[in-house]
């Protein structure tokens, strides 16, 4: 009977708690079955919260990682718009560079700084009195063995216009021989290649004492200023002292050359052979003249 009244008792009390949980806390404290369903109630809610504590936790690593993804996915779109624009540019500067007129010893007439280096031309920068953006080139993929080193000049417009390149040293002979046949022989070769050769000769003189015969077997001495000629046994010497001067010029509608012969301090000799770009140098000095 007792156990009946408790229960009812129990079931009384649960029912009336659970009307009045939200309102009256403090009653569960006096009965020990209200103190289970209260820790259990704690532990729902402290689950429930550790759980959106979770969740929310591991939407913010979702979070996170789709950032880190956006952000990789935006690089790699960045990079491949670059590359397809890097793909283009190369693609029409190639287009461009297919378009270039030959130069000399495998460079293109025309072509800039950055496309002359794209094509393998090592290019190291020196100075060139009155020449602007010159640069000595090497890895040529025409090299001449006869040509110690070639400068290339760009000029302010950053195009090829200029070439100039150094013959090996010879150690020649007084008549300057060994050299004169380099000479000759580059004569030929580039008036075959550009026609319109023109050789120019400032020669050396010497003072010759003539007998002048007067008549009447009277005779006078007279003094007459004679031009050395090419090659003669002091040829070496007037080269290197300025006394002589040998070169050629040629050219056709687009390209002038020069080729002279050359003697250093030393006495050696060597050929300085030189191109320019008519047409390039013409509009340059257009440009120049339309500013002025």
């Amino acid at each position: 009977m007792r156990f009946l009244i408790s229960g009812l008792f129990v079931i009384t009390v649960l029912g009336a708690g659970a009307i009045v949980h939200a309102q009256q806390n403090e009653f569960f404290d006096t009965l020990l079955i209200s103190e289970e369903y209260s820790k259990i109630d704690e532990q729902n809610t402290i689950s429930q919260a550790a759980s959106k504590g979770a969740r929310d936790i591991l939407n913010q690593k979702r979070k996170q990682i789709n950032l880190d993804q956006d952000r990789k996915l935006k690089k790699l779109l960045e990079q491949q718009q670059q590359e397809n624009k890097n793909v283009a540019k190369t693609k029409q500067n190639m287009e461009r560079i297919t378009k270039l007129p030959p130069a000399p010893f495998g460079l293109l007439w025309g072509a800039t700084y950055e496309e002359t280096l794209s094509s393998g031309v090592i290019l190291t920068r020196t100075e060139e009195k009155d020449y602007v953006n010159s640069f000595i080139a090497t890895q040529l993929t025409k090299p001449l063995k006869e040509m110690r080193y070639v400068v290339v000049t760009f000029g302010e417009e950053n195009r090829l216009w200029r070439i100039i390149s150094y013959g090996n040293f010879i150690k020649d002979k007084p008549d300057a021989s060994m050299v004169l046949k380099e000479y000759h022989r580059f004569y030929d070769l580039l008036k075959s290649k550009y026609g319109h050769a023109e050789e120019t000769y400032v020669p050396a003189t010497k003072k010759v004492t003539k007998t002048v015969d007067l008549g009447e077997g009277k005779t006078k001495q007279e003094i007459e200023i004679v031009n050395e000629e090419i090659g003669n046994p002091n040829f070496l010497e007037q080269l290197q002292n300025g006394e002589a001067d040998l070169y050629a010029t040629f050219y056709n509608s687009e390209v002038g050359a020069a080729l002279s012969v050359n003697v250093d301090g030393q006495g050696n000799s060597y050929l300085i052979l030189e191109y320019k770009n008519l047409k390039i140098f013409k509009q340059q000095e257009d440009t120049t003249l339309d500013a002025l």
